[in-house]
């Protein structure tokens, strides 16, 4: 019995971007071989500060979550006044 077009076996099987059991396994073993501590040592090795940013900045996408972007509507509100009263005299008013 064929399925039809756009529906499957499985209507509800593994969700979209969730991973396999192996690509699982194979990120926990690919975190454990890691050092970070030799990670640490070649960045320190590297003298020029251009480098050191350029360097840090390729892997920090593998050491944070990516931020998703917020919808944010910006509603009408009063502004906010603030008074700021300079003496040279600092008296409690």
């Amino acid at each position: 019995m064929p399925f039809t077009k756009g529906n499957s076996g499985n209507p509800l099987g593994r969700p979209k971007g969730s991973l396999n059991s192996s690509a699982n396994e194979f990120r926990e073993l690919l975190s454990h071989s890691i050092d970070s501590n030799k990670i640490m040592e070649m960045l320190n090795k590297i003298e020029e500060p251009v480098d050191y940013i350029n360097a840090v900045s390729k892997l920090l996408p593998y050491c944070l979550p990516k931020v998703k972007p917020v919808d944010t509507e910006i509603q009408d509100i009063e502004p906010v006044v603030i008074n700021l009263h300079l003496d040279n005299d600092c008296k409690e008013q």
